[in-house]
């Protein structure tokens, strides 16, 4: 049941992102999912295999699941709200994108939980939120970092 759910949602985000205007290059976003793949994928080996912080089921359908959100949906979400955010003028409206994109990241985490996709064994609601923040802000930083990399390299 639980696959069903996220491959619905996820086929639903892809052809969201897909036919929705961008701002940033097809290089841009490549990177900013490559990236939050990889701090997502290591922080969760760090929390399973090392602190024990969630448990997989024994169901395939639930493993799908949970790799189905962690590469695909999450960084869908994560680009969606860099990329919304080079749309925003006004400076207090630039805290909406990614904190909006961090509350549904931690709403599609409880939901998982709910659907006993994942057993959380030791991990609550905040510090979901602590780690998607987190991913999301260092994902931002090396997208600017590489945005300032882009523009030197076309100076030259």
């Amino acid at each position: 049941m639980s696959f069903v759910i996220f491959s619905t949602i996820s086929i639903l985000a892809v052809i969201y992102f897909a036919v929705m205007p961008k701002n940033l290059n097809a290089l841009e976003l490549a990177m900013i999912m490559i990236v939050v793949v990889f701090v997502d994928s290591n922080f969760m080996d760090i929390a399973i295999l090392n602190l024990h912080l969630f448990k997989l089921p024994d169901n395939h359908a639930d493993v799908f699941t949970f790799y189905l959100t962690f590469t695909i949906l999450y960084p869908i979400i994560v680009t969606w709200s860099i990329d919304r955010l080079s749309t925003i003028a006004r400076k207090p409206l630039k805290l909406v994108p990614p904190l909006f994109a961090v509350l549904v990241i931690a709403g599609f985490e409880s939901l998982t939980k709910y659907v006993k996709a994942v057993k959380y064994i030791d991990w609550n609601w905040k510090l979901d939120f602590v780690q998607w923040f987190s991913i999301w802000l260092v994902t931002y930083i090396i997208h600017l970092l590489y945005q300032k990399l882009i523009v030197k390299e076309l100076k030259q």
